[in-house]
């Protein structure tokens, strides 16, 4: 049954907005998308589920701060090193989370919608809860925060799937590719524009 979307999680969500944007080849988050921006309309989502966005910056990517700078219930995290990878924004935002459950997600991911965080936070597992779509894990990740002590001790090149692999983690079949959609090349961007599929980069790493 689909719950109402005023339904209110109360759970913390790590935005990862710390990437280089390399792939792009020119800052992609701040570029227009369905009359915000590609992070603007992932934030939206986000708060629109109730949840709290821990969103993690590069050092100086003060275009990215000042654009959310302020807005409620989002919380700012730099992440010192971000060429240490995605783990490393994890760690950062980890360090914010406030709740016995949080989400995470990489932040050029619009295409995921709210009914996928309210069906994640519905499994009551002890583990990670992780989406499917076709067999393929995606996002958001919904983490225990039990396994905050082991997630920060991790090295910068440790794979994170070890640890949720580890953890006795239960996956949700959503049936919606848009827990594997990001927006990660000129061509996915243009074609998120046009409304078709985009790139399917979304997976746990």
């Amino acid at each position: 049954m689909a719950r109402s979307m005023s339904s209110a999680l109360g759970l913390d969500c790590i935005l990862l907005a710390a990437g280089a944007s390399s792939r792009m080849g020119r800052p992609k988050l701040l570029l227009p998308f369905r009359g915000t921006t590609i992070i603007g309309a992932t934030i939206g989502t986000v708060l629109g589920a109730g949840l709290r966005a821990i969103v993690v910056t590069r050092p100086g990517d003060e275009a990215l701060r000042r654009a959310i700078a302020g807005m409620a219930g989002v919380e700012l995290v730099v992440n010192p090193e971000p060429e240490r990878g995605m783990l490393s924004s994890l760690q950062a935002g980890a360090e914010r989370v406030r709740t016995e459950r949080f989400f995470f997600l990489p932040a050029d991911m619009p295409f995921v919608g709210m009914e996928i965080f309210y069906s994640l936070a519905a499994r009551r597992a002890a583990g990670p809860v992780i989406p499917i779509a076709g067999g393929r894990k995606g996002h958001p990740v919904l983490m225990p925060s039990a396994l905050m002590p082991a997630l920060l001790a991790l090295p910068y090149d440790a794979p994170l799937k070890n640890l949720i692999l580890a953890s006795g983690p239960s996956y949700e079949e959503t049936g919606d590719e848009a827990v594997l959609r990001d927006i990660d090349t000129g061509s996915d961007y243009a074609e998120a524009l046009r409304g078709d599929t985009v790139g399917a980069a979304g997976q746990i790493p």
